[in-house]
């Protein structure tokens, strides 16, 4: 008798073919008449596991084929592959097209749900296919080519797949609570982030970024740096570059690449958040509880707004081109505080600064001809439009609905997260009110709950305003997001923000209040002297409007 003594790795003759690959785990006799194929599902932690090991299963499959006169050929192996899932199985689409192409006789396997956990119409179909040739369970006792057999392998089949129906439901139940509960539950752990042990949530990671330098940056400063980085209007290029110059790498042996920054960028994790299934998929990567609230899943490394933030960057120097709507990156980024905000009277076009000089791109590049192009020195730009935006805002009153498009645009910016969960409440609360309008109007308007329908209603009806009270609730436990525009009212305060800023800063300064500014020509020849009413100025809100002869922003 020929048995397994040992365990054998999942190649033959040799070859590195991975066990997926449809190759043999053995080879007992090239002109044998039977196969056998033997599958181990993969054993979860902290379940004990009952399940026959492959290389069982084989010596009972060779043990089986010797007493029943058959010469065991090949063995094919499945390990560690559901057999309920719709999976590529390689061993058992190799066993099956043996019997097909009359390759063996006989395809023994341990047991029914090792061969498959699909329910009855699957077994069915494969015994319809078998042609004279057999499928033996040796566990079960069952052959497909007695006719007696084949009932009781149906309700086999149908008792694995209800089994397994029934176990995917647990480990899904199972899955969703430990979502739910903010445990971390990927085998591994992003960049810069560590798992706690004990409550088997997320921290910042404190081990050093450059091996053997423990006074150096940590792996979560160096995510805390990239965010940064790109939010202050560094390309990913460049801060790859910035990192490998610093030796700091990934790990040792891989290096930085665009893709991963940018999905550092928006993986929930580093804002402390449970990412979803599949979350680079989506475009909301954060997971959410069946009353749709977020989940922590521990300590992030940045704040939401400066994760948004280093978004928003990226989003900005991407265009569109093509039918496709291809995407294509634009590397320039803004180098001033008016960048992007001056525009010709003549032509409505974004002026262009080179030099000391902001000037209509038809001048400065030719194109489309501009009938009055404007151009105008930028510290007469910079000095006017600075003054006007502190004189509007200090001149406002509480009830000037400047100051609610501000204190929104600032809360955008500033408090991303609140936002974005109260509208989003707001939203859900909305669609349950209608809803419910939706099914009263079902009962009396339009008849539809009549006759043997009635009873239904009020179940609905219940289910429809609970779901409103719900919706309020959640509604209620969000904050009123405020504003913290107070310093935007006092011309010195507006002054120390705007010493103390970055250019960046000083450019999302302005535009919390300024939409752009439309600059006109030159009143007469020569040298004449800049006057503030060669501006006109869009606050927020307004839209530029194109006239026959001249450009303005107006207010």
């Amino acid at each position: 008798m020929t048995t397994l003594t040992e365990d054998r790795p999942a190649t033959f003759a040799g070859s590195k073919a991975p066990a997926r690959v449809a190759v043999p785990y053995m080879i007992i006799d090239p002109n044998g008449d039977m196969d056998i194929y033997a599958r181990k599902s993969v054993t979860r932690k902290g379940r004990e596991d009952r399940e026959l090991s492959v290389k069982q299963q084989i010596n009972d499959g060779i043990r089986w084929g010797e007493w029943n006169k058959y010469r065991p050929r090949y063995v094919w192996v499945d390990n560690g592959i559901s057999g309920s899932k719709d999976v590529h199985r390689p061993g058992y689409d190799a066993g099956l097209r043996a019997l097909e192409t009359s390759a063996t006789r006989c395809l023994w396997s341990y047991k029914l749900d090792r061969f498959s956990r699909k329910g009855a119409l699957a077994v069915l179909t494969i015994m319809d296919r078998l042609d004279g040739k057999r499928i033996f369970f040796g566990s079960d006792n069952l052959d497909t080519s007695e006719p007696k057999d084949r009932r009781m392998i149906m309700w086999r089949a149908e008792d694995a797949k209800e089994f397994s129906d029934q176990l995917s439901d647990r480990v899904a139940d199972a899955w969703r609570y430990s979502k739910d509960e903010g445990i971390w539950l990927a085998k591994r752990v992003p960049y810069g982030l560590k798992k706690d042990p004990k409550t088997r949530q997320l921290l910042p990671d404190d081990s050093p970024a450059i091996p053997g330098k423990p006074d150096g940056p940590t792996k979560a400063d160096v995510i805390r740096r990239m965010i940064r980085e790109i939010g202050g209007g560094a390309t990913a290029p460049t801060v790859i570059a910035r990192l490998h110059d610093d030796e700091i790498y990934p790990r040792p042996g891989y290096r930085w690449s665009p893709q991963r920054i940018y999905k550092i960028l928006r993986h929930p994790a580093y804002i402390g958040l449970q990412p979803a299934s599949d979350w680079d998929d989506r475009e909301d990567p954060v997971y959410r509880n069946e009353k749709g609230q977020r989940v922590s899943v521990g300590k992030g490394v940045v704040t939401e707004a400066q994760q948004l933030k280093a978004r928003k960057v990226v989003q900005q120097r991407t265009a569109l081109f093509g039918k496709k709507g291809t995407k294509r990156g634009v590397r320039s980024v803004g180098r001033h505080e008016l960048s992007g905000a001056m525009f010709c009277s003549g032509c409505g076009r974004t002026m262009i600064k080179r030099g000391n000089s902001f000037g209509c791109p038809h001048k400065l590049h030719g194109g489309r001809p501009c009938l009055a192009p404007a151009s105008i020195m930028a510290k007469y730009a910079y000095h006017f439009v600075f003054q006007a935006f502190v004189n509007r805002l200090t001149a406002s009153s509480p009830e000037d609905p400047l100051l609610h498009a501000v204190a929104a645009r600032w809360l955008d910016t500033h408090r991303p997260d609140i936002v974005a969960e109260r509208r989003e409440a707001e939203e859900r609360l909305e669609n349950a009110k209608a809803a419910l309008e939706d099914l009263v109007a079902a009962k009396y308007k339009r008849k539809e709950f009549e006759g043997p329908a009635a009873e239904f209603y009020p179940g609905l009806l219940r289910e429809a305003e609970d779901t409103v009270r719900a919706a309020e609730k959640m509604l209620g436990m969000i904050p009123e997001p405020t504003a913290d525009i107070g310093y935007l009212l006092d011309a010195q305060t507006i002054a120390d923000a705007w010493e103390k800023a970055t250019v960046e800063e000083r450019r999302e300064l302005l535009s919390l209040a300024l939409d752009g500014v439309c600059v006109r020509p030159a009143f007469g020849k020569g040298r004449t002297p800049v006057t503030p009413d060669r501006f006109h100025y869009a606050w927020t809100g307004a839209k530029r409007v194109l006239g026959q002869e001249d450009v303005e922003l107006t207010a």
